[in-house]
């Protein structure tokens, strides 16, 4: 079996097994690191710790570990409805002893909103927070707002360029890859803006044209088409995603 080099974007380590029993060696980079706010952060832990919400929607594994769950907040996560985008978000509740009530299906802010609301539906919220990165755009409380969901955002953190992670990126696409996996959009689109700074995108997005490039998800995919890169785009936005869509190369 001829091995294929794969690199992945993704800030959170996996297990590589998966991907070598299917004849890949994924070589993982982080291509963005995350800079909390603490003065955020704060404000949500005090607004939490004081009753203000009856239930959260964490939209990534990274914002759970950066509220610091300890044991008074997770007293009042107890008695809260938590939601989690995804199953890797539902790990990173779970990990810290927070019961998930639910996640959806697909795994997308679309499809979670459709979920709250149904909940909704059944057992009205009374006012939900979601942490958030300061990147993020307002679509999905709006969504909720228009369900009929009452919702307040906590913009926790944000993400940079991380450069020593960029360099890996660029030595592994010199060095030979047969395909690059990318799990957000924050991980082509800072990474391109970093290289423009240093005339190096235009090398990049055309070296990445000679190989396959896939998306996580379909705001992914916008943000690889932004950049001029067609992208395939996995029916399972996960890790556990890519390793099943990768696996129909087999058949």
């Amino acid at each position: 079996m001829t091995i294929k080099r794969i690199l992945i974007t993704s800030i959170s380590p996996f297990d590589p097994s998966p991907f070598r029993d299917l004849g890949y060696d994924p070589i993982r980079v982080n291509t963005i690191r995350i800079v909390p706010d603490p003065i955020a952060v704060a404000v949500l832990r005090r607004r939490i710790l004081g009753g203000s919400y009856d239930s959260a929607a964490f939209m990534s594994p990274r914002t759970v570990g950066l509220l610091s769950p300890d044991a008074p907040l997770m007293k009042s996560f107890s008695v809260m409805r938590i939601y989690a985008v995804g199953p890797s978000t539902e790990r990173s509740l779970q990990k810290f002893g927070i019961r998930v009530e639910g996640v959806p299906r697909k795994y997308t802010s679309s499809s979670l909103a459709e979920l709250i609301a149904t909940e909704n539906s059944k057992a009205p919220f009374k006012n939900m927070a979601v942490p958030r990165s300061a990147l993020a755009d307002s679509w999905f409380t709006e969504r909720l707002s228009g369900l009929g969901v009452s919702a307040e955002e906590h913009r926790i953190y944000t993400a940079v360029p991380d450069e020593d992670g960029i360099l890996s990126f660029l030595h592994a696409l010199e060095e030979g890859v047969q395909a690059a996996a990318f799990t957000s959009s924050s991980s082509i689109l800072m990474m391109l803006n970093y290289l423009r700074s240093c005339s190096r995108e235009a090398a990049v997005v055309k070296a990445l044209r000679k190989i396959r490039v896939i998306a996580i998800g379909p705001e992914t995919a916008k943000g690889l088409n932004s950049a001029g890169l067609d992208a395939e785009v996995l029916g399972v936005h996960s890790i556990n995603g890519l390793v099943s869509y990768l696996k129909g190369d087999l058949t």
